[in-house]
This record gives C-alpha cells, structure tokens and sequence, in this order.
C-alpha cells in the first residue's frame, strides 16, 4: 500500500512540469491569435532561456559526471541560444536592425540550426574522451563570429525572399540538417550503453522533433505562416526534452550513470582478466594449450585414468619439412600452416581430448577413454585431415603433411613423461618409413 502511494506520488512530481510546459505551449497558441510577432518572441525567449539552462546545469555538474558529453553539450546549447537571440530581435518586425529584411533572421536561423545538428553529432565522442572546455569555447566564438561576419557582410547565401518565400540553399539546409540529426540519432544509439535508459529515451525524441521541425520550416511562404507556426511548437519541445535528459544526467541520476560506467569498467577488468588468464595457458598462434599447460591438465588426466582404470593414449605430431616450408612461402604463410593444422585438431577430436602445441611445428594430443587402436584410427584420420588443408599462395598452394606416433598408457609402469616419450619415439619411426605416416609404440 505505502509502495503503490508512494509511486502514485512520485508520477504526480513528474507530472507537473508536463502540465506546466502544456500549459505555456497553450499560452503561446493563444497569443499567436493575438500576435504572431509576440508569438515567435515568446517562443524563441523560451527556447533561448532552456538552451541558457542546459548549459549552467551542465556546467554546474561537470565534477559529478566522469565523461564531458553533457559539458560539451551544454556549451553548445549556449551558443546556439545566443544566435536564437540574434533571430529574435532581427525577425520581421521588431525594427532591431534596420535596412534587414526576413532574409537576415531566416539566415541567423540556418547558421543556429547548423551548429545545433552538427554539435549533436559531435557530442557522443566525449562519452569516453577527455574534454578542455576551453578550447571548445574559443572555437565555437570563432565559427559564430566568422558566420556572424558572413550574414552581415551580405556573404552568406540569402534564404529567403519577400513575395517568394524560402530560397533552395534555405530548403537544402533544412533537409541537410535533418539528415545530420539522423545521424546523430545512429551514434547516440551506437553509444546507448553508455546511457541509462530514460535519458537515451529523451535525447532520441528530442532528436526526432527537431527532424519534424526541420521539415515544417520548409513548408512555409510567409515567416508568419502555419508552418512557422508549427516548427516553433516542435522546437520548443525538443528543447525541453533535451533539457530534461541533461536534468536526469546531471542532477537527478548522476549516481546511476556513475554506477553504469563502474560496472562497465568491473566488466572490462573482467574480460581483460580472463584474456590474461586465457593467454597464460594458451599458444598465442594455434590457441592450444601451451606446453606447461598441457602438462598440467595432462598429469590429471593420468591419474584420473590410472584410478578407475581406464584407457588412455597419446599422440605426437609434428610437420614434415617445416623448415623447407618457411624457406620456400614465408614464416607468415607457415604460421599460416600451423593454425590450419590447429583447426584440423578442433574438426577432428572432441571436446575431452587434450591437445596442446609443443614447439615449433610439434603438437601433442592426449585421447582419454582410448586405447591404442581406437588412438591409432583418430591418428589416420588427423593424418588425411592435415594433408588435404591448402592454402594459396603468391607462389603456389602450399600444402603439408604429419608423421604421427600413438602410445597408450600402462598404469603400473608409465609416467608421463615416459608415456610422452614412447609416442615421440614412435613419430621418429614414422619418419623414418617415409613421412606422412602413422606408427605406434
């Protein structure tokens, strides 16, 4: 009961800024009925103030986050609000700069959304990377200024008409700006570990109203007309919803993303610790077992058998004529070779068979549960595996073959070692008789 009341008034907090921000959205279609110029002023001093705002909670929580996403975001949003303001005073109108027409904020307009797209692309690489705050408001006082200069100077391409309505460079911006803030919706969701989830959520929508703004701003003939209208509701949302993402990273849930990227890190410590593990006992080229590791799990497997009695035999197999191989193709085509040969062991033994890399071009195999004869059979059949493996070369397919010796265990009188011995004196007999063969001992 006390859980259900307390959640009915946590969704009641949440809800008031939902009715309040409906509330100023139907504040603002009425005074559009009254005056569109008080309208968009209202509309964009809004907008201008949640922009304003995202940047002093970002910066004001920039100690408790450990990644500059939202700080950098943040300097963005500072930015493109003080070249909404610029749009502001310079709409149709308001006489703040004389001798402009609805081509001046229509400019300021496209330079803010620019920056806005692009600045949302760029934001998710410092998920990871460290950020000097700095530097990045230096360049972003320089790319305005410079884009300032160029509206001003006349150099910037006109982007509306009065009598004609939007200009193709105005209308190939909003559609190039959408096509940016797709791409900004993809990286964000490349990068969606690295955000709890309700905050990805808001990013994403705010993303995606931001497009749909885009859109109706290339709709419209007059700067007073329905699809102006209708761009200024959209943005002002996708504002809000960016600001509340930025709220739930920086104030409300810094602990969770802090926690998220702790447990990513333990996660990462993990992997990299079984890799380590993975590595201690492993060949770096076949992905066997390494000599000393083989031995180890080898020893168990004697003792094992000699307790119950049960069979037990081993192989030694080396390459023929390895040296002559790596002279001829090349050491990268010979280790090459090797894992071709390790692969030959994964398709043709089973999972409890032991199989480790000797050195070189030398491996040895331990077949629990097989005496000698059934050893000798998975030896014929490594055998023909090894001889048909191929690889194609600038100087032809090279190609190599095995001698393999099996030896079986007797538990009254063989160690290890002896029983490693009986199948190496074997493989040396196998050699003997020609190579690309099969002997036991």
């Amino acid at each position: 009961m006390k859980k259900a009341k307390k959640r009915r008034s946590e969704m009641a907090r949440k809800g008031v800024p939902f009715v309040f921000y409906g509330l100023v959205l139907l504040g603002l279609y009425l005074s559009s009925l009254y005056s569109y110029l008080l309208f968009h002023s209202l509309a964009e001093i809004f907008s201008i103030v949640v922009g304003c705002s995202i940047f002093i909670l970002a910066w004001n929580s920039r100690q408790r986050l450990d990644n500059r996403y939202v700080l950098f975001l943040g300097t963005a949003y500072l930015f493109i609000s003080g070249l909404d303001l610029l749009h502001t005073l310079a709409y149709k109108g308001m006489g703040v700069f004389p001798g402009y027409d609805a081509n001046l904020p229509t400019q300021l307009w496209i330079a803010a959304r620019y920056c806005q797209s692009l600045s949302l692309v760029i934001s998710p690489l410092f998920l990871r990377r460290k950020l000097n705050i700095y530097p990045v408001f230096v360049i972003y006082t320089a790319v305005i200024a410079a884009a300032l200069a160029a509206i001003f100077a006349n150099a910037f391409p006109a982007c509306f008409v009065e009598g004609a309505g939007l200009t193709p460079f105005k209308k190939i911006s909003e559609y190039l700006i959408s096509f940016i803030l797709v791409g900004a919706i993809a990286f964000l969701l490349y990068k969606r570990t690295a955000f709890d989830r309700n905050v990805l959520q808001w990013l994403v929508a705010s993303l995606v109203l931001t497009i749909a703004s885009e859109l109706a701003f290339t709709f419209y003939v007059s700067v007073y007309g329905l699809g102006n209208l209708v761009g200024h509701f959209l943005k002002l949302i996708a504002f809000y919803l960016i600001y509340i993402a930025i709220v739930e990273m920086g104030l409300e849930k810094p602990q969770r993303l802090l926690f998220r990227n702790l447990k990513q890190n333990e996660m990462a410590l993990k992997k990299a610790l079984k890799d380590v593990q993975r590595l201690a006992i492993t060949d770096s080229l076949t992905g066997l077992y390494n000599q000393r590791h083989f031995s180890t799990v080898a020893e168990e497997e004697l003792r094992r058998a000699c307790r119950y009695g049960r069979p037990l035999s081993a192989i030694m197999l080396d390459i023929d004529r390895f040296k002559r191989v790596n002279d001829t193709y090349g050491h990268t085509v010979g280790d090459h070779l090797l894992q071709e040969v390790a692969q030959s062991f994964r398709q043709e033994l089973r999972g409890v068979d032991v199989v480790g890399r000797y050195g070189g071009d030398e491996f040895v195999i331990l077949l629990p549960e097989n005496d000698l004869a059934a050893a000798r059979q998975v030896a014929e059949r490594l055998r023909k595996s090894i001889a048909h493996r191929k690889l194609n070369t600038a100087k032809g397919p090279a190609t190599v073959t095995a001698n393999l010796g099996v030896a079986t265990v007797d538990c009254d009188k063989t160690t290890l070692e002896q029983l490693l011995s009986r199948a190496d004196q074997a493989l040396y007999a196998a050699k003997r008789r020609g190579r690309n063969r099969v002997r036991t001992g």
